[in-house]
């Protein structure tokens, strides 16, 4: 049976929480030995990444499911700020894998184009929250409104400015559950709600979001390879034909039908297969 081991790490200075999944030492999966996957999702390492990580260890992966800065059990003040490893012996630095769920393939992809220690990429239902806070500005053509940036910075200014006089960070919501057409995103959340993913992000992210690409340099990452899943039905996925479109080969999509963005956090049925197959390919062989 796997076992899961709590761990921690330094990351510019803040630490890092992490749940380390281990495969069990009677698992048959001698290609796999020290090939390690590290999975970030938006929430808390509980939920979506939790999942992905027990995907990946039930197939002789050591995987890692963490909390990310200012989230979770990690450290980092204000607590909710959206800011755009290998120290192991068991881990194989030139097996690593990363798999990004929801805004942390964004994340994920921005850190391949620079790590090379990140030897394949996946993103599951990725999108670009630094693109997301621009399109929330513009006017109907696409172009961001002036008038709403200035507003958007110097709210932010006022937030930095209270909180230097020790007052609390300005917070909203992440999600809106109200605006949910198909409603998976209340019916995940209502499911896997858990103490410490509390639905809020620190106001002034925004000023941090606003000039952040994810996708920009992505041709970097060949001649490693790229996969990106995301369902049809998926308001996001726009976002997974962006990244294939920009990357060079070797790159692959893989389009679920009548799955949505939020179907893919707790459904590995179909993503998960693909995944190991895909880490299998260019991570054991």
């Amino acid at each position: 049976m796997a076992s899961i081991r709590k761990v921690s790490f330094l990351s510019r200075g803040i630490q890092i929480v992490a749940d380390l999944y281990l495969p069990s030492s009677t698992q048959t999966y001698p290609d796999r030995k020290k090939s390690a996957i590290i999975i970030g999702h938006q929430g808390v390492k509980e939920q979506a990444s939790g999942l992905y990580a027990a995907n990946f260890v039930a197939q002789g992966f050591i995987s890692l499911a963490f909390d990310a800065t200012y989230q979770g059990e990690s450290e980092g003040q204000p607590r909710g700020v959206e800011d755009p490893y290998q120290r192991d012996d068991l881990v194989d630095p030139d097996r690593i894998g990363v798999v990004g769920i929801c805004a942390s393939a964004g994340y994920g992809t921005s850190a391949a184009v620079t790590d090379p220690r990140i030897k394949a990429f996946t993103g599951v239902s990725p999108m670009c929250f630094g693109t997301l806070v621009r399109d929330a500005m513009g006017d109907s053509d696409g172009v961001i409104n002036p008038d709403n940036l200035s507003k958007l910075l110097a709210d932010a200014a006022k937030v930095r400015l209270e909180e230097e006089k020790g007052n609390l960070s300005s917070v909203h919501n992440i999600v809106d559950v109200s605006a949910d057409p198909r409603g998976d995103i209340k019916g995940y959340y209502t499911k896997w709600k858990h103490p410490r993913c509390t639905n809020k992000i620190v106001t002034r992210s925004a000023e941090l979001l606003v000039t952040f690409d994810a996708f920009k340099y992505i041709e970097w990452i060949s001649p490693r390879p790229v996969l990106m899943i995301a369902g049809r039905e998926a308001m996001t996925f726009r976002y997974s034909q962006l990244i294939i479109d920009c990357a060079k080969e070797p790159t692959e999509l893989v389009v679920l039908e009548g799955k949505g963005h939020v179907d893919l956090y707790e459904d590995v049925t179909e993503s998960g297969p693909k995944l190991i197959s895909f880490m299998q390919r260019y991570l054991c062989t």
